[in-house]
């Protein structure tokens, strides 16, 4: 989910040249990613059928469809079978049960794992082959994230930042502030104070102002923002660090706000309608959420909103979620799965599965244009999601952090919703929880 986790990994020479920009060169890199080049000379001779696993919403699933065909269009040797899983998880049961797809989709928190059991076969070389421009045409954040042990192990598809949506019959920017400052926009963000005005602006009448998820992820970029840590190594993670200092008073700030029922809905409340339903039926101010959110809030009746930054306790933070393409270590077709690949995220391909509206993608050529933007549609501000992606810090590189965010999900959940608690015992549990997953004692 960001930055600085593989960048240690990137050590290699051609793909870490790519990754700083150009090695020769001190001249601007452009926004622009040229069309790799996947020409028959790189593809088997004899017909292949690949296997391309995916998930996620009905209209991205169709959008893998018309990604699969574009591509064998292209490559007529080449039949591609989509084969739909219900989530990563499963597609990581697949992988680890012995049924691999040639080509799948993944989450970034499963790469680590995948890396560690050696079922993955590295990406860079075949895209090097294929042209693809590391450097100059994709998000840099979202190639460290997904780098390993001095190579690029699967290619972002999906790098998308968590972003606050507004209603904006609810909240009125210029309202926050006197009139003798400047409003906060989407362009220059907002600080926490200001974004706590508004919280409270829209909680009038049967209406919330804001809902924050009780999640690693969604805590984590406060707790950046303030200058805090949420573990003790982001490359090696032993525990998390929650109960620290600036970590603590982060939470502090947060927790004033999500844990004041007058504001934010109650976990009863959240229990008969969730979250985006009432963000849909006016009944919410404020929401954190990724590109994924916009189909479905577009579909909300006379709902008119848009998009901000997170806000900020000290500098602007926040955490992206990625999925990113994987070849199999298990193919037998490593020729024909690099095409796959290098054709899915070429403008043609990212084109495809970015009209949906559900992703950010990695390639800049796509993400700076209206294909990305939609200027007919809602949200206006859509830029702030490429602003977003630069501003996302990395989430910790573990094997075993999916686990480890299922283990810390109750006491999460207590610190937000139960009526009383005591903060300082309930962080220490949690740091001591994470102990027990991320460094658990040798029998």
């Amino acid at each position: 989910m960001a930055v600085g986790r593989g960048v240690t990994a990137l050590l290699s020479g051609t793909l870490l040249c790519a990754l700083v920009a150009a090695c020769t060169s001190t001249d601007p890199a452009p926004n622009t990613a040229p069309t790799p080049s996947t020409s028959p000379s790189s593809s088997p001779a004899e017909p292949v059928t690949l296997t391309l696993g995916v998930y996620g919403p009905d209209a991205m699933l169709e959008a893998y469809n018309d990604l699969a065909e574009a591509f064998t269009e292209e490559h007529p040797e080449i039949t591609v079978e989509v084969q739909r899983h219900d989530d990563a998880e499963d597609v990581m049961t697949a992988v680890e049960g012995g049924g691999a797809p040639d080509v799948f989709l993944i989450d970034h928190d499963h790469v680590a794992r995948l890396v560690e059991e050696e079922r993955l076969q590295p990406v860079d070389g075949l895209l090097e082959a294929r042209q693809v421009d590391f450097g100059d045409g994709y998000q840099r954040g979202g190639l460290t994230a997904f780098a390993a042990d001095a190579a690029l192990q699967c290619m972002p598809h999906d790098v998308s930042p968590v972003v606050v949506y507004y209603n904006k019959e609810l909240v009125d920017l210029n309202r926050l502030v006197d009139e003798t400052e400047t409003p906060p926009n989407p362009l220059d963000g907002w600080d926490w104070e200001t974004f706590t005005t508004a919280v409270r602006q829209a909680s009038r009448g049967p209406a919330s102002g804001v809902y924050i998820e009780p999640s690693l992820a969604s805590l984590a970029p406060f707790v950046w923002s303030a200058g805090g840590e949420i573990v003790d190594d982001v490359q090696s993670p032993t525990t998390l660090t929650l109960s620290d200092g600036d970590s603590r008073e982060a939470l502090e700030q947060v927790l004033a706000l999500v844990r004041d029922p007058q504001v934010t809905p109650t976990a009863g409340e959240l229990e008969k309608r969730d979250a985006v339903a009432r963000f849909r039926n006016g009944k919410l101010g404020m929401i954190l959420g990724t590109r994924a959110l916009t189909p479905a809030l577009r579909a909300g009746d006379g709902l008119s909103f848009d998009v901000m930054p997170l806000p900020s306790l000290g500098r602007v933070r926040t955490v992206s979620n990625m999925t990113g393409y994987c070849v199999s270590s298990d193919t037998e077709h490593v020729e024909a799965a690099g095409d796959l690949v290098a054709f899915a995220v070429s403008r043609k391909g990212a084109t495809i599965t970015t009209r949906t509206g559900y992703v950010v993608p990695s390639n800049l050529e796509v993400a700076n244009s209206a294909v990305f933007t939609q200027p007919s549609q809602q949200p206006e501000s859509a830029f702030v999601f490429n602003e977003g992606v630069r501003r996302a810090q990395p989430m910790p590189f573990t094997a075993v952090w999916p686990e480890l965010t299922e283990e810390v999900e109750d006491p999460l959940h207590t610190m937000f919703y139960a009526p009383v608690i005591d903060l300082d015992s309930l962080l220490e549990d949690i740091d001591t929880r994470s102990q027990e997953v991320l460094a658990p004692e040798e029998e």
